[in-house]
């Protein structure tokens, strides 16, 4: 039988390929389980969780929140961007928190 006549899988092919992909789900299972969960009183979770409802309503949506004893205000409009005091150190397009700036 010529190697271009052959059909399917032989089975150290199909082992080979069922043992990688339980090594990818064991490490990505790892990973998963050191992410920590955020306070729910933290601004960013504050932010992550208005931006859920925003998103799904199509209605902007203005939150204060305390930040270091003080009050800041973000808007989260309905195209995903957030307008915030520098207080938040969030990113206007992304919404993503920056913790050097």
């Amino acid at each position: 039988m010529s190697a271009g006549n052959r059909r399917g899988v032989t089975l150290i092919e199909l082992l080979v390929s069922i043992a990688l992909v339980g090594v990818i789900a064991s490490v990505t299972t790892l990973a998963l389980r050191r992410i920590d969960e955020m306070p729910p009183d933290d601004p960013v979770r504050m932010l992550a969780d208005t931006l859920r409802v925003v998103l799904a309503n199509g209605h902007a949506v203005t939150l204060q929140v305390r930040v270091n004893d003080a009050w800041a205000l973000a808007t989260i409009h309905p195209d995903g961007s957030i307008v915030s005091d520098f207080l938040l150190r969030v990113d206007r397009l992304s919404g993503a928190h920056n913790e050097g700036r």
